[in-house]
């Protein structure tokens, strides 16, 4: 079940990061400013699916942990 919460935490921290940028590019947008540091297209799919592969691993390792201690 640990190492099932290292994953989940994981993929928060990345998730956030994605989060952050999006929220970061809405607000260029809405300022006109240019923010020099974003993540852009390719790199916020990404961070996306390493959130989501990070999310799944949780998943199971914890699926995994709940099989065994039946």
């Amino acid at each position: 079940m640990e190492r099932a919460r290292v994953f989940f935490w994981a993929a928060g921290i990345v998730f956030a990061l994605f989060v952050a940028d999006i929220l970061m590019a809405k607000a260029q947008v809405l300022s006109g400013a240019t923010i020099p540091v974003h993540l852009g297209d390719t790199l916020q799919f990404l961070v996306l699916l390493v959130a989501v592969t990070l999310f799944i691993a949780g998943a199971l390792v914890r699926e995994r942990g709940e099989g065994e201690q039946e």
